[in-house]
């Protein structure tokens, strides 16, 4: 079964000194990545080659990225991404465009997220209090996944 990979989990995997807390989100991605059931979204792949600190890291991000499938933004991930803002705006709650796309995609693929990105509790408890009428509704995360 395929794991969208947030761009924290890559992260927190790939960092030199990761954040204290992280063990068992690296541990995961690690995991997912070994079994070959990994997918990014076109989005994480931009977050992370923005986050290179120089051409030799974006060298060696791409070497691993050229390894898995990727999932374009496409016009439904759009679409579906901003029901989710919206719905998220009219709760009160606000997450990053990069968020609602990721989120987008992991709906649109029917796929769990693993993330230790705080920002994805907001769409979560969206999810939960919306039920089935909810634009959140289906969204899930990796049990990995901390949420601080």
């Amino acid at each position: 079964m395929a794991i969208l990979l947030d761009t924290s989990a890559l992260v927190a995997l790939l960092r030199r000194h990761p954040p204290a807390g992280t063990e068992n989100i690296r541990d995961a991605t690690s995991s997912v990545l070994h079994n070959q059931a990994a997918v990014l979204s076109a989005i994480t792949v931009t977050e992370l080659m923005t986050g290179a600190r120089d051409e030799a890291g974006a060298a060696r991000l791409r070497k691993l990225l050229d390894h898995l499938p990727v999932v374009g933004a496409d016009r439904e991930v759009a679409d579906r991404a901003g029901r989710l803002g919206r719905e998220a705006r009219a709760a009160g709650k606000t997450l990053p465009i990069a968020d609602l796309l990721i989120a987008a995609t992991a709906l649109y693929l029917d796929v769990a997220l693993l993330t230790c990105d705080s920002d994805f509790k907001r769409g979560l408890s969206l999810a939960e209090d919306g039920g089935a009428a909810s634009a959140w509704s289906g969204f899930r995360l990796h049990p990995a996944s901390v949420l601080n």
